[in-house]
């Protein structure tokens, strides 16, 4: 599932093309693709994007007074511009403005879900009413861990604690904190709440930076892969020789997800 550098990629290369543009007719090509609220598709012609947002792994299209449109990409959703997108096997909607330029969003497991509403039922009805802080940007010093308590890797995928952080960035930001990600919260003191805090933002910046991970299905809305791949410190990397101490990765299994780590570095 893209995490929220792969979406904040999304984010600022959309605002590079379809900023300014008017909607002329948004298609629902696979039944349940789009939910309606308020607004539906034929409400939006004419519309102009006036913002493209992200929040958690949300994007956030923002047109006129109260158009909303919001994606959410899941598993395996890509929204891709222009004639990018070649197999037309699995595209669930398309998005065409006034110019004759296309967005295309298309999902081979179609878990992803596109919502068409106004602005005040948008958080209601997409489910962001529960998010919890933005870890990057203006409120990220905002999250305390002090009082917490439970897993660390299960706190940091909780999406109504800390919102946009996924299986790959957990993993990196406990092997940057030296921290277990089986560790209880609980038992961190404040140099080790502190480090963990800066880890965070350090390692979800560093994806912003690289673009994002392509490991599986992420790709650019331009087709182009993301780069951080090449700079993952310890995800993926089980059975390899940790780039600090050369003792081996492990992997089990923690809150349900592959968790890896080094039993040397990570206490």
């Amino acid at each position: 599932m893209p995490e929220l550098p792969e979406v904040e990629t999304i984010v600022r290369e959309l605002r590079e093309t379809i900023l300014n543009k008017k909607v002329w007719k948004i298609e629902e090509l696979t039944p349940g693709a789009i939910v309606c609220g308020s607004f539906c598709s034929n409400d939006l012609k004419g519309e102009k994007i006036i913002a493209v947002l992200r929040r958690g792994k949300f994007i956030v299209l923002e047109l006129g007074v109260s158009g909303r449109i919001v994606v959410h990409l899941r598993m395996t959703g890509r929204l891709i511009w222009g004639d990018h997108y070649i197999n037309k096997k699995h595209m669930r909607a398309l998005f065409t403005f006034s110019d004759g330029s296309r967005l295309f969003y298309g999902d081979v497991r179609r878990f992803g879900k596109i919502w068409i509403c106004n602005a005040k039922e948008m958080d209601q009805l997409t489910g962001m009413i529960r998010l919890g802080v933005e870890p990057v940007g203006k409120t990220h010093g905002a999250f305390h861990f002090r009082g917490r308590k439970g897993i660390l890797k299960n706190t940091l995928l909780r999406q109504d604690l800390i919102a946009g952080i996924g299986n790959i960035y957990a993993d990196e930001i406990c092997f940057r904190s030296g921290l277990h990600p089986s560790r209880r919260v609980e038992t961190l003191n404040k140099k080790e709440m502190d480090l963990l805090k800066e880890s965070i933002v350090y390692c979800l910046q560093e994806g912003i930076k690289n673009c994002g991970v392509s490991m599986s299905d992420f790709v650019g809305t331009r087709g182009n892969l993301g780069k951080h791949q090449k700079y993952l410190q310890i995800y993926g990397r089980a059975g390899d020789n940790c780039y600090k101490c050369q003792n081996v990765i492990e992997k089990v299994r923690i809150a349900g997800r592959g968790t890896h780590f080094c039993p040397t570095c990570q206490n």
